[in-house]
């Protein structure tokens, strides 16, 4: 089981702000003597952001659900954060895909009831 997940970004807050504009909330952590980062966890997994310089995430992708894609996507547009793929419905679901600060791709979902 996947337990957390690490980012580096060259900017933690620039980046930390596009998750938060689809509904992640982080708190600052420090364990020891190591670098101050944000983590925001839920009930089984931490994503984490740390301040590093090695930033380049080819191949991934970080998949988020949100309750209204249609609120979640004017956020998005008005923040100026690019999107890779505009909604798009599919099998049950809506589906957009954000470009986070280092180029990383989130694929955020709605899913229809």
């Amino acid at each position: 089981m996947i337990t957390f997940v690490t980012f580096f970004a060259q900017d933690i807050e620039r980046t930390a702000e596009v998750y938060r504009l689809l509904g992640l909330d982080f708190l600052s952590e420090q364990h020891g003597t190591g670098p101050l980062h944000l983590a925001c966890a839920s009930e089984s997994l931490v994503l984490e952001i740390y301040p590093g310089e090695d930033v380049a995430s080819p191949g991934v992708m970080v998949g988020l659900d949100v309750a209204d894609l249609d609120h979640v996507r004017a956020k998005v547009l008005e923040a100026g954060v690019p999107l890779s793929r505009d909604i798009d419905p599919v099998a049950g679901m809506r589906r957009m895909i954000v470009n986070d600060p280092e180029g990383r791709k989130i694929f955020v979902r709605e899913h229809k009831e």
